[in-house]
């Protein structure tokens, strides 16, 4: 195994943290109280990076204060191993000799007993039947004399294969078959470089995929997670072939992406979510955070990318990445999107929008596939009396969602939107998510003057409005918080639309009887008379409450003493508290 320095900026990357939401919980406390340490100097950085490796490969040595109190394993560090290993790599020349040793000994894996070469030669499986890295041993499906489980790997790394390389288009490994090997570890799996001169790695997958958290997929967690860890780590095998993991954190976010563009019934990528992310912490830019880039948690920036642009516009950021290594990656994605007339700073109002419409705020037909599984965000804001106003500020990369609540107060009126965003070094962006109480709504972008000022009236009365939520985007790369206004004032509403409607008069001229036919959009209490010209009323032919639909009702030519009218000209006259109409109708002898 080659174990050589590289280019990569070291830093210190928090692998042993327990997905957050996976149990509902927060972070285990030994995770808590390793990071708390090591921020507060009371372990160095090397002892922190050996004592991160020894919770993923053999927690046993870690110091008493570290470990899992309960002993619980379901208490597990990253999916990922990958990130631990670049970071190891760029320091190891600087680590001591002990340290070195022990890390490299938790990164040489010993050939297994048996093997087997993937149906279409892409990958190599290496595995032991007894000791500790022993895999499962069934053997039934079919009995073939290989493990049921190691055909299922094999299967999985194959269809990985087909959908990365085949359909989408990334960089291929340069050599196969790719060694695949398992062992017994508190990850999912990890890709480890073998040659950085050719870009070839090898790959270390979990021995059984058991006691991880659960997912969706319908063949179980176990197939579920086996699944999600064949997609992610061939996905750095294909990164590491093209740009050498000079991405940083990226290749996480892209690892996490390819998990449900390849698998998407298992879902894994969603206990993510309720970390800081797009959707549930849209206040932190997406390239927050320790590291300085996206990760596990912010896959949603792809899957967004996707949806609108296609993988292709994923595969052409990699692309990219493989011929210039250098540049940042989020100049690069600007490159990418410029062939489809926008920026990353243009589109961003649009991926705001969809973090926002999740959950409860879900739109049929708008966002996210799984859009109505999301955890909510945050807000930054909250009206519920009017006018009001409020004020904040927004990161790059960040967004700001205000929500407009009390709606229901507010009868037929209209909602009048003035938005005053300082103008900084970019753009700002507006988004609008309207809810409406028969279930249905839509998303608007609403263009800024240059002064990054505008005003709108919704169209829609508030009493139809069952939601209104305003999204101040900033889709700059770097610089200062922009700050921002958001008013809402109200307006009268225009003539409430009448309940009632005289259809038609049949026949018409009569002699003497005919059928006046009405339709109510809704229940109201209604008159209808018989008028001369004169506007006297003839004959009152129904008075009372009338239910939604059509009604037909007679009038016998007579007036209300019962007497035959005389022949001439009449009005029906329908009139409900919403207003009157009236037809004209010819009675002859």
């Amino acid at each position: 195994m080659w174990l050589g320095g590289n280019t990569l900026v070291g830093r210190w990357i928090l692998v042993v943290a327990c997905s957050l939401g996976a149990y509902g919980t927060v972070c285990a406390a030994p995770a808590g109280r390793l990071a708390e340490d090591a921020a507060a100097g009371a372990i160095t950085p090397e002892q922190y990076l050996l004592y991160r490796f020894e919770a993923g490969f053999d927690p046993d040595r870690l110091p008493e204060r570290y470990r899992d109190r309960d002993g619980d394993d379901a208490i597990i560090p990253e999916h990922c191993g990958t990130p631990l290993v670049r970071e190891y790599l760029a320091v190891r020349a600087s680590l001591s000799a002990a340290t070195r040793e022990a890390i490299d000994g938790y990164l040489t894996v010993p050939d297994g007993s048996d093997t087997l070469t993937s149906a279409a030669g892409h990958f190599r499986l290496s595995w032991f039947n007894d000791g500790d890295n022993a895999v499962p041993l069934a053997d039934v499906e079919p009995a073939d004399g290989i493990p049921d489980f190691i055909a299922m790997m094999a299967g999985y790394l194959e269809f990985a294969w087909s959908t990365e390389i085949d359909s989408i288009g990334f960089v291929p490994p340069p050599v196969t078959p790719v060694e695949v090997a398992f062992r017994r570890m508190r990850i999912y799996g990890y890709a480890t470089p073998v040659d950085p001169t050719l870009g070839q790695t090898r790959l270390v997958l979990h021995s059984t995929f058991s006691r991880f958290p659960p997912n969706d997929d319908p063949e179980g967690d176990v197939a579920g997670s086996a699944k999600v860890t064949a997609a992610h780590e061939f996905r750095h095998v294909s990164q590491y072939a093209g740009s050498r993991w000079s991405e940083g954190d990226w290749v996480e976010l892209d690892g996490t992406w390819v998990e449900e563009r390849v698998f998407e019934q298992v879902n894994d990528y969603q206990m993510f979510l309720n970390r800081d992310n797009p959707v549930r912490r849209p206040q932190i830019p997406l390239d927050g955070g320790e590291t300085g880039t996206g990760s596990y948690e912010d896959a949603v920036f792809e899957i967004w990318l996707d949806s609108r642009f296609g993988d292709g516009v994923i595969r052409d950021f990699w692309a990219r990445r493989s011929l210039r290594p250098t540049e940042e990656p989020l100049a690069a994605w600007d490159a990418v999107l410029a062939p489809h007339g926008t920026s990353l700073a243009s589109s961003w109002g649009d991926f705001t929008a969809w973090n926002y419409a999740v959950g409860g705020r879900t739109i049929a037909g708008i966002g996210y596939p799984d859009a109505a599984d999301y955890p909510e965000g945050d807000l930054s804001g909250l009206l519920l009396e009017y006018p009001g106003e409020v004020s904040g500020s927004v990161e790059h990369l960040a967004a700001a969602p205000v929500r407009l609540g009390g709606l229901e107060l507010l009868g037929d009126h209209l909602l009048g939107i003035s938005f005053d965003g300082d103008k900084g070094p970019g753009p700002l962006s507006l988004s609008l998510h309207v809810q409406t109480i028969d279930g249905g709504g839509w998303q608007d972008q609403i263009s800024l003057d240059r002064q990054g000022d505008a005003r709108l009236v919704l169209p829609v009365p508030a009493s139809r409005l069952a939601s209104v939520g305003v999204v101040i985007g900033n889709g700059n790369t770097a610089g200062p918080a922009v700050f921002w206004t958001l008013a809402v004032d109200t307006l009268p509403g225009p003539p409430s639309p009448p309940t009632a409607r005289l259809l038609g008069i049949e026949p018409n001229p009569c002699n003497p009887v005919t059928w006046l036919t009405c339709a109510m959009t809704s229940r109201d209490d209604a008159t209808l008379d018989i008028v001369d010209p004169s506007g006297r009323r003839v004959r009152r032919v129904w008075s009372g409450s009338l239910a939604t639909g059509t009604h037909r009702f007679q009038w016998d030519g007579r007036d209300d003493a019962g007497r035959p009218a005389a022949a001439g000209v009449y009005v029906a006259r329908l009139s409900t508290a919403r207003g009157t109409q009236g037809r004209k109708l010819t009675l002859v002898r």
